[in-house]
């Protein structure tokens, strides 16, 4: 027996010799040559299944060293969403519902996995609404829903092909975006069709014998605020025999709106309050026709906000003003066309149409009202006399066909600056080939018409500034246009670039230059600038030419599908007294498809002594903090809401960092620059838009509202932006 015990050991180690070492199936181990699991790959003959399929997943693990490669059987198996798939312990997967979901194999601490997708078989298609009757002449929209395997449902209305079995009674629509559009042609019945592979559903659509009697326009005799929008529809009454029926004719009346500038509407019968006052809304069919009558009104107004405020102009310069009302639900809205404007001493001041007029030195109360509300400022006519003009840009060069904005800038003998572009008299030295213009509403802009090198001029009283421009020789190759595909709502709005693409390498930007156009005017109608509107649904093309070149066409699609929902992101914000938050509003509609609506909405913030929420242009969508609290913003458009929550804090203020920090750029260049506000809660908010830009040498450059400086010669320039009595600086050197 001892014999036996002492020679069992020698045995083991012989037996171990043999095998070469030990195997490990985890991810530990020891060296000395041992083999370990490395990884583990896991494989099928199909990583996406139909509900209800099964399908066995494979785990391969590969080894240290010289071991290779073998199946595994003992390892752990895990599904990471088991409504959508499950798998049993010898990996048997079973698909259960629609989406993805990931398929673990693991063995001690090494894992491997695949993504497996489970789609599910479309089982039927209803066809919605069941048996519609529609009069000659008129429309039915259908909808296709699928129902799958799983028992979900889907609108595969966009997706199906659709089909009439007697387009002579009525045919269908298979054009985006109105699938499933049907149109009446002659009395009788006809099997509307909705197919997806080989499924089908269908329903039948009468044709009646109907004649339209009458049109009711709605809402009757309602209100709208002003910059607004409100959707009317047109309900026809139709006689056929003796039997009576209404239909939906909107999309078929011919809309109009008595008075344009005080309410416009679309093709699709969206209308938006322009200006105070009434219009009569009327929707016309051949000889047929209904109307309501529509009040455009501010009865809401709590304020108005004259913008810039308390002001300072010498004499024979002008400044514009801006009145922006402040409304009981928060908005706030550009109501300068509407206020009536006076000067208390017109010896010093007049004003017309918002545009005051420095007539002599002294003070007057430039005022605001509207509807029993109003506010002043003082504008201040000083006695300084003009010492010099700065032109901006100077040094560019510009391709012919091209235009180019000049500002001048009057320095005054009180050290003040003053932009003077619209006091001034511009001139070119060449106009053959440049010429500047001092129109109304372009003074400065410049057109270059042929190569060369010319002065541009601008002279106030007898003083005078100037700065160079050089037409270069390059030409226009082609034109990108963008957004190259769009979705739009009925009254909603895009803008629309147009780049022009030189054959030195350039690019200007041709909104202004260039000729728009919109494939088809009762889709979609576009501006000389290239601001689209959505009138009614389809697909159109927008396109800009200059000269004998033309844009490359943008397809724009004019949703029929109704919106459905409105997001506000963020969905939740803080922004301290003062400050100013942005948000932005997502439309989804009907078809699943989404769109950006932020420049479309009526914006509102409650309770407005929280905070405001401007609907100006050029700063929708802005959120002001008033007082702190907890304010909800709101987005309206089309009957659809959608809500967001602001907090404003107690915060303040404490510092600001401009960037970039002293920046060069050389003469002719621009360069941008950003405003951060620091705040005593530790918090940091972009206020480029709200501090004061300010330039010590308007002679080596200028700098806007929103920050963006413009080289006038060469030099260097202390910038400043202050808010609330805080301010940074930073310098500008001009090569």
């Amino acid at each position: 027996m001892r014999k036996l015990l002492r020679s069992i050991p020698l045995i083991f180690l012989v037996v171990l010799a043999a095998c070469g070492g030990t195997t490990s199936n985890n991810g530990g181990g020891g060296g000395g040559g041992q083999v370990r699991l490395k990884s583990i790959q896991v494989t099928a003959n199909s990583l996406s299944l139909l509900t209800g399929a099964t399908e066995q997943f494979t785990a391969t693990g590969t080894y240290s060293g010289t071991g290779g490669t073998k199946d595994l059987t003992s390892v752990t198996w895990t599904s990471s969403n088991t409504g959508v798939a499950t798998i049993a312990s010898g990996g048997m997967v079973t698909a259960k519902t629609q989406g993805s979901t990931t398929i673990t194999a693991t063995s001690g601490t090494v894992s491997g996995s695949a993504t497996l997708t489970v789609t599910a078989t479309l089982a039927s298609i209803a066809v919605t609404p069941a048996n519609p009757s529609i009069a000659p002449g008129t429309t039915q929209a259908f909808k296709a829903t699928g129902t799958y395997s799983d028992n979900s449902t889907q609108d595969i209305t966009g997706s199906a092909t659709w089909s009439s079995s007697a387009t002579g009674v009525a045919n269908i629509s298979n054009a985006v975006p109105i699938q499933g559009l049907a149109t009446a042609v002659a009395h009788g019945s006809s099997t509307i069709t909705a197919t997806s592979g080989s499924i089908s559903g269908a329903t039948t659509l009468t044709v009646t014998n109907g004649v339209l009697q009458s049109i009711a326009v709605t809402p009757s005799n309602s209100t709208v605020a002003l910059g607004t929008v409100r959707q009317f529809t047109a309900t026809g009454t139709f006689l056929d025999g003796t039997t009576t029926t209404t239909q939906d004719i909107t999309n078929l009346v011919t809309w109009s709106s008595s008075n344009v500038g005080v309410a416009s509407i679309t093709i699709s019968g969206a209308v938006t309050g322009l200006k105070t006052g009434s219009t009569t809304i009327t929707a016309t069919s051949g000889s047929i026709s209904g109307n309501t009558q529509l009040t455009v009104n501010v009865a809401n107004l709590s304020s108005i906000a004259i913008q810039p405020g308390d002001a300072t102009i010498a004499p024979a310069t002008t400044i514009q003003f801006s009145a922006v009302g402040t409304f009981s639900d928060g908005s706030t809205r550009n109501i300068t066309n509407q206020v009536a404007w006076s000067s208390s001493n017109p010896a010093a001041a007049t004003i017309q149409n918002s545009t005051a007029t420095g007539v002599s030195q002294g003070d007057s109360t430039i005022s605001a009202s509207l509807n029993s509300i109003s506010n002043s400022v003082t504008l201040t006519v000083s006695g300084a006399t003009i010492l010099s003009i700065s032109v901006t840009p100077s040094g560019r060069s510009i391709a012919a066909g091209t235009q180019l904005p000049f500002i001048a800038t009057g320095v005054f003998s009180d050290s003040s600056a003053q932009d003077i572009t619209n006091n001034v008299t511009w001139a070119s030295s060449n106009t053959a080939f440049a010429k500047v213009s001092n129109t109304a509403g372009s003074n400065g802009v410049v057109t270059a018409v042929s190569t060369g090198s010319v002065t541009i001029k601008a002279t106030f009283g007898s003083v005078s500034g100037s700065a160079p421009l050089t037409v270069n020789s390059a030409t226009l190759t082609s034109i990108s246009l963008a957004p190259t595909t769009f979705l739009l709502a009925p009254a909603s709005t895009k803008q629309y670039d147009a780049i022009g693409n030189y054959s030195d390498g350039s690019t200007y930007n041709l909104n202004v230059v260039a000729q728009w156009n919109s494939s088809s005017t009762t889709l979609a109608t576009v501006t000389s600038y290239g601001l689209v509107t959505g009138e009614s649904a389809g697909t159109t093309s927008i396109t800009a030419k200059m000269g004998s070149v033309t844009s490359n066409a943008a397809s724009l699609i004019v949703s029929s599908s109704p919106l459905v929902s409105l997001a506000v992101m963020p969905g939740t914000a803080s922004v301290p007294e003062t400050i100013e938050t942005s948000f932005t509003a997502i439309g989804t509609f009907g078809d699943g498809s989404t769109q950006d609506l932020t420049q479309s909405v009526q914006w509102t913030a409650a309770p407005a002594s929280v905070a405001t929420i401007s609907n100006v242009g050029g700063s929708i969508g802005i959120a002001t903090g008033v007082a702190v609290g907890n304010a909800t913003i709101t987005a309206i458009f089309a009957a659809q809401v959608g809500t967001a929550s602001l907090s404003v804090t107690n915060a303040t203020l404490t510092s600001i960092t401009i960037s970039p920090g002293n920046p060069q750029i050389g003469a002719g260049g621009t360069q941008q620059f950003v405003a951060t506000g620091n705040f005593s809660d530790g918090t940091t908010q972009n206020i480029t838009n709200q501090v004061t830009w300010t330039s010590s040498n308007v002679n080596v450059a200028v700098i806007n509202a929103v920050g963006l400086a413009t080289s006038a010669g060469t030099g260097t320039t202390t910038v400043k932006a202050a808010l609330n009595g805080v301010t940074d600086t930073t310098v500008l050197t001009v090569q």
